[in-house]
C-alpha cells in the first residue's frame, strides 16, 4: 500500500482501499468565437426565432467557411448560423469539458454524427438571448444523465434545439466534416 491511499477498510474478506479526493479541476470558459457559441455575438439579433426541424444528414451536408477571418470571432456566418434547428438523433455519447461545455455526439440511423454544445450557465454572457434557455437545456439534460469529465456512452434518443455554429476541423470527437453543430443547444427533450 502506498502512503497515498487515506483509508484501508476490510468487509467480508475483500480489502478496499480509497484515495483522497483529487481537487476538482477548474474550468475556464472558451475563447475562440465564444460569443457566437453562446448566443451573445454582434448578430444575435440576426438568428431567426422560426424552428427549423432538420437532420443529422442535412445539416453535416451544408457548406463549410473554407475559413475564419477574425471578423468571425463575434459575428455569424450567414446561413447555418442564422437558424434555430431542431433535431432529434440518437446520442451516443457525451462529457463536460474544459470549457463547460457538455459536449454530445449525436449520430443518426446511417451511422454519422455531429456535435451539440451546451455551455456553462456562467460562461454565457447577460446580453445572450438565449441565456436562461440554456441554462435550462442544461438542467434538463443534467437531471436525466450524470455529467462528469469523462466520456459517457450510451445509446438515448434525444431532441435538440439550438442555434447552428460552423467550428474549424479539429479532430475532435463527433465531429461533422463541415464543423457543424448546435452550439449553444437551447432545449432538451427526451421521450
Amino acid at each position: 500500500m502506498t502512503a497515498a491511499l487515506a483509508a484501508v477498510l476490510t468487509v467480508a474478506g475483500l480489502t478496499l482501499a480509497v484515495a483522497p479526493a483529487q481537487p476538482a479541476q477548474a474550468i475556464t470558459c472558451g475563447t475562440w468565437r465564444w460569443p457566437v457559441k453562446t448566443g451573445a455575438d454582434a448578430d444575435r439579433f440576426k438568428v431567426s426565432q422560426t424552428v427549423d426541424s432538420t437532420t443529422v444528414g442535412h445539416l453535416r451536408s451544408l457548406t463549410a467557411p473554407s475559413s475564419f477571418p477574425t471578423f468571425y470571432q463575434t459575428h455569424r456566418f450567414r446561413g447555418a448560423e442564422r437558424h434555430t434547428w431542431q433535431l432529434t438523433a440518437r446520442l451516443t455519447q457525451y462529457r463536460e469539458e474544459d470549457d463547460g461545455d457538455i459536449h454530445l455526439v449525436l449520430r443518426n440511423s446511417a451511422g454519422k454524427d455531429m456535435i451539440a454544445e451546451i455551455p456553462l450557465g456562467r460562461c454565457v454572457a447577460l446580453r445572450s438571448l438565449w441565456k436562461s434557455r440554456i441554462a435550462a437545456a442544461r438542467a434538463t439534460f443534467t437531471s436525466h444523465d450524470p455529467v462528469s469529465t469523462s466520456w459517457h456512452f450510451v445509446n438515448q434518443t434525444i431532441t435538440l434545439r439550438g442555434l447552428g455554429f460552423l467550428d474549424e476541423i479539429h479532430n475532435v470527437t463527433g465531429q461533422a466534416p463541415n464543423g457543424i453543430e448546435l452550439h449553444p443547444v437551447t432545449r432538451v427533450r427526451f421521450p
